[in-house]
């Protein structure tokens, strides 16, 4: 029978309105539950495997859904100086899965360039292993000049770099859900390749990472479940996301099958005033105006409430993953005892 009615569970009061066969549950206070990810992103430049265990491990106990790493050989900014280098990304998350429990694992994103995409397959396909199905397959074309110079001997021009994404997708794809596989590229030529073990995932979750419209959004669309790409505002989030679905229509995919994600800074206080004092030491530890440091926190600064109106404005546009720049513990246990539980 049609109408509202409420009932008590452990304690709790719910209302639940019936309409036919279908119902819907509202908890008094909270916003209506999101199927939305928060995951916090810690580049490894200038930390001992020691310190990334720690702040992994944090931010599992606090309650987020996914840790990611940068996918760099060198410092990115400073590639030349003297320190603040980085470990290298896969063997990291490999420890890292080693010493955590329930948390996803992912590079953001790892470039296709600097491994042989068969290499990098089963390199991922052992860290789905060790963490017993946690990894999230993060890959992009890359873009780092330095380090393409350095380490692999050239960098590729665009169009070639957005073709080595394409087909390292593609060969990694087949690797995760079969045990041999044949592939042949423009680029990559693969004759049978063994991928044994198998991951524990079928299959593993693969997220591309960029927000160029042409090529890049394209790859997404065909292949990817989570799209990833950076945004400072709201419009821009529309813009990319009606590229998306046009490539969707395109190649024949359902948008709404793959997770749409983007990444902002956290700098969160109980008081207006508490946020805009750390907002003023992150401009001074940068080196940066208060304006730039204001202007690259984006979304993500305020009070809990700010910040819940924030995000609620993404995910009612359909993001459903936030990575979080780390800046700070303070900030990750903040978000967790005042935010996260209004969108579980």
């Amino acid at each position: 029978m049609d109408g509202l009615y409420s009932f008590t569970f452990e304690g709790s009061s719910f209302l639940y309105l019936n309409l036919n066969t279908a119902f819907y549950l509202v908890l008094e206070g909270l916003p209506m539950m999101k199927d939305v990810w928060f995951g916090v992103h810690v580049p490894p430049e200038g930390r001992d495997f020691h310190e990334m265990q720690r702040i992994c491990q944090v931010v599992e106990q606090n309650g987020f859904d996914l840790f990611t790493v940068t996918d760099h050989l060198m410092n990115m900014r400073n590639p030349n100086g003297r320190g603040n280098h980085p470990l290298e990304s896969w063997t990291t998350l490999a420890a890292l899965a080693a010493v955590t429990e329930r948390i996803k694992l992912a590079t953001l994103v790892s470039c296709y360039g600097y491994r042989r995409p068969t290499v990098l397959a089963k390199m991922a396909t052992t860290v789905d292993i060790i963490s017993n199905g946690r990894l999230v397959f993060g890959v992009g074309a890359g873009w780092h000049e330095a380090e393409f110079n350095g380490f692999m001997g050239r960098f590729p021009p665009v169009r070639e770099r957005l073709r080595g994404l394409r087909e390292t997708v593609e060969i990694c794809t087949h690797m995760f859900t079969h045990e041999r596989t044949t592939h042949r590229g423009v680029l990559y030529q693969v004759d049978n390749v063994l991928n044994s073990p198998q991951p524990v995932q079928k299959p593993i979750p693969i997220m591309v990472g960029g927000g160029g419209e042409k090529v890049t959004l394209k790859i997404a669309a065909q292949y990817a479940d989570i799209s990833h790409f950076f945004v400072q505002d709201v419009d821009t989030l529309v813009h990319k996301l009606s590229a998306l679905e046009d490539h969707c229509k395109t190649v024949g995919r359902n948008f709404h099958e793959i997770r749409k994600g983007t990444s902002m800074d956290l700098l969160v206080g109980n008081t207006k005033a508490e946020a805009e004092q750390k907002l003023k030491q992150r401009a001074e530890n940068m080196g940066t105006t208060l304006a730039a440091a204001r202007a690259r926190t984006g979304a993500g600064f305020g009070t809990p409430d700010m910040i819940t109106d924030a995000i609620m404005e993404y995910v009612d546009r359909g993001i459903g993953l936030i990575t979080f720049r780390f800046t700070g513990v303070d900030n990750i246990s903040l978000f967790s005892e005042k935010i996260l539980p209004r969108f579980r």
